[in-house]
């Protein structure tokens, strides 16, 4: 099952976050749990602070891409931050699902900051019990 496809450049991009530093801080990605559930294909993402407005969930082929923008307002009197550690903008992330999905039954809900998408399998790939006759 090749559920992720490997990104070279994932490790650059990793790299970077670990060294922003003082810079612009790297884009934040939300973080995945993918599992079965049934015949269906789960995929859980965090989204703290995103609204279902804000999150488009697209699939072509076998690629389903997450993706959106997370924004918060600081509410300050003269505009003084701290320290500011919670990543805001937009964010893309990426799965290669595996082969045999029904790509028109796939469902997206949010609940308390989480994105569930079910992704059904088709009916011809699902496992089948064949019964075993006797020949005379």
């Amino acid at each position: 099952m090749d559920l992720v496809q490997f990104d070279p450049f994932s490790l650059l991009r990793d790299f970077d976050r670990h060294f922003a530093g003082g810079r612009q801080a790297a884009p934040w990605l939300p973080r995945v749990d993918v599992f079965e559930r049934g015949s269906d294909l789960v995929i859980r993402a965090e989204m703290p602070g995103v609204t279902a407005e804000e999150i488009d969930v697209t699939i072509e082929d076998r690629t389903l891409t997450l993706s959106g923008t997370r924004t918060f307002t600081h509410d300050t009197d003269d505009g003084v931050i701290h320290r500011r550690e919670i990543q805001i903008g937009e964010f893309e992330r990426t799965l290669v699902l595996p082969e045999g999905i029904n790509a028109e039954e796939i469902t997206a809900g949010v609940d308390n900051g989480i994105l569930e998408i079910s992704v059904p399998r088709r009916p011809e790939v699902l496992p089948r019990k064949v019964k075993v006759s006797v020949n005379d």
